[in-house]
């Protein structure tokens, strides 16, 4: 029996496979990019459906609930996509700064 808060994830699951295919099509988003996100969006769903598919894994990771391993597993992720972000703003800062001095020195010889 699926209760509320399955119909929530699956509805919340079924919006973001959408959105990613919205952006598909508009494309912002490359064939590869748009598999990651589908399969992840519909594995979210799978998992929601069956929950305890995921027993095997917590037992094998001496985790007690399967809560605590998405949270553990929500975590690292946001670890990872902060730290990403943080040297791909990095790479960019260095870049536009280059072209900046670039075009300033232009400036200058041309005065």
């Amino acid at each position: 029996m699926i209760v509320g808060i399955q119909i929530l994830g699956i509805i919340f699951g079924l919006l973001m496979a959408y959105w990613c295919f919205l952006h598909y099509k508009r494309g912002e988003f490359g064939g590869v990019q748009f598999l990651f996100w589908e399969v992840l969006w519909l594995g979210f769903i799978f998992i929601i459906l069956l929950p305890k598919t995921t027993d095997i894994l917590v037992q094998k990771l001496s985790v007690d609930r399967a809560m605590d391993l998405f949270i553990i597993i929500g975590f690292m992720f946001i670890a990872f996509i902060t730290f990403y972000n943080y040297m791909v703003i990095n790479k960019i800062r260095q870049k536009l700064e280059g072209k900046i001095r670039k075009e300033a020195l232009k400036d200058l010889e041309k005065n």
